[in-house]
């Protein structure tokens, strides 16, 4: 799909233009009201919490003892606090979150590596290094996220931190060159395509090097290139999906899979729409966006096979949008009611801040858009070999499929039933990732057991 419109880019290739700087006031101050004091609470929260130190001890606990949880708890939070400190002050402009926010900026920057221990290897499957090689960055998922969230930083609070000081826009340009854009054109990853199959890395990966150079003063050369590259990346990704839009790794990673190739469009769409606009209108795009309205089961629940848990987040704007570009009204109208159910609507734990930008400027919308909720019919994925059945009282959704998918649990031929919306016999779900889980030991873990499912 991607590949073959790289003749149609324009020349030269704009901004990417979906972002609302703080200095575009009538944005931010037209935000609904509830939205903004939220914002500004979360950042103002942000100011009294402290900065979560990661030492190099820390790290290495994943090569020791397997434990990730820990340096992940760590390391999110750093990103969760600066992402809430930047909307606050986009909302505000009064400046009183900007040394916080510098603070964050130079912690994150002095980091030795931006991709998480588990992942911190150069071949997939290969050993991990106790500590990062400065020298050698690799972009994973979260490297790759941190990318972003410096990107959108520097691009929403530009005037603001240059008044501060310019070197602060020069730090973050130069790392953002030394360990996004130099690596991804002259090094290749896994993710990237070839001969590994790829999963949700593909998208998500993808997504967040395409805002980091087209939200960034970046060359045309380099746009070009990364423009090149990432076609090549999500055509071989889409080519393992089936036409039907299942998603191999279920309703959790359609989030990271599906709508991540929805936000790597949506930038594509917007600094090429000749190339790349008309790629909405595929019914593919369509069967993969609304798969999670077919995997839904009553309010937070969701089948589950595979890595994936049974209760999940409630949708956002991510699945709103990308049901109102594919023209998909059962989506639209299933992410704005499951949206307004919600307690917590601005994400303050999501690791996106494009996901929590796009939420803030969607809530209106979200807020109005009242439709018809969509008739759940009987489905069948042939791709996944995934049934699904419902009636006035039961759900039940039964595997066939193959256990070498992404992600995969010994779980074909499993049963999941529910009963007036609550579980009767169930798919347990996966532990607390730790090293054993992506390990030549995976199927020691119970979870993982064709035993322990209803096969």
């Amino acid at each position: 799909m991607f590949a073959a419109r790289l003749p149609q880019l324009p020349d030269p290739i704009p901004d990417f233009t979906k972002i609302h700087r703080a200095t575009d006031r009538a944005a931010w101050t037209g935000l609904p009201d509830d939205t903004r004091a939220q914002l500004v609470a979360r950042a103002e929260q942000a100011t009294t919490a402290p900065w979560p130190a990661l030492s190099a001890s820390l790290y290495m606990q994943f090569v020791r003892n397997g434990d990730r949880s820990r340096f992940e708890a760590a390391y999110g939070e750093r990103r969760f606090l600066l992402n809430a400190l930047v909307l606050g002050e986009c909302v505000e402009r009064q400046g009183r979150f900007l040394d916080a926010i510098v603070d964050g900026i130079y912690m994150i920057c002095e980091e030795s590596g931006w991709q998480y221990p588990a992942h911190n290897n150069y071949v997939k499957s290969g050993p991990r290094l106790p500590l990062p090689d400065t020298s050698a960055p690799i972009i994973d998922l979260f490297a790759a996220e941190t990318g972003a969230q410096l990107a959108l930083t520097a691009t929403l609070l530009a005037d603001d931190l240059d008044a501060v000081s310019p070197e602060i826009m020069r730090r973050i340009d130069r790392e953002l060159t030394t360990r996004i854009i130099e690596p991804y054109l002259n090094n290749h990853f896994w993710w990237m395509g070839g001969e590994d199959r790829l999963n949700n890395w593909t998208a998500w990966c993808t997504q967040n090097v395409l805002l980091t150079a087209f939200t960034r003063p970046t060359d045309q050369r380099v746009r070009r290139a990364v423009i090149e590259q990432a076609a090549s990346s999500l055509d071989q990704f889409l080519a393992t999906y089936g036409d039907d839009g299942a998603c191999e790794e279920g309703a959790l990673y359609y989030r990271h899979a599906g709508l991540a190739l929805a936000n790597a469009l949506d930038v594509l769409g917007d600094v090429a729409p000749d190339a790349f606009a008309e790629l909405w209108h595929q019914p593919k795009l369509r069967n993969i966006a609304e798969y999670i309205v077919n995997a839904h089961i009553d309010d937070t629940k969701y089948f589950n096979f595979a890595d994936c848990s049974a209760v999940l987040d409630r949708c956002s704007a991510g699945e709103f949008l990308f049901g109102i570009a594919v023209g998909s009204n059962d989506l639209a109208a299933f992410a704005a009611a499951d949206w307004r159910r919600s307690d917590i609507r601005d994400l303050p734990e999501n690791w996106s801040l494009f996901e929590r930008h796009q939420a803030a400027f969607a809530a209106a919308a979200m807020q109005e858009h009242i439709g018809e909720p969509p008739t759940k019919a009987d489905i069948y994925y042939p791709s996944v070999g995934l049934m699904i059945a419902r009636d006035d009282r039961f759900a039940l959704a039964a595997k066939a499929g193959h256990n070498g998918e992404s992600h995969n649990h010994n779980d074909v031929g499993s049963v999941t039933l529910y009963k007036d919306g609550r579980p009767l016999l169930i798919d347990v779900g996966v532990e607390t990732y730790r090293a054993k889980t992506f390990s030549d030991r995976r199927y020691e873990i119970w979870t993982m057991q064709s035993a322990y499912h209803n096969v």
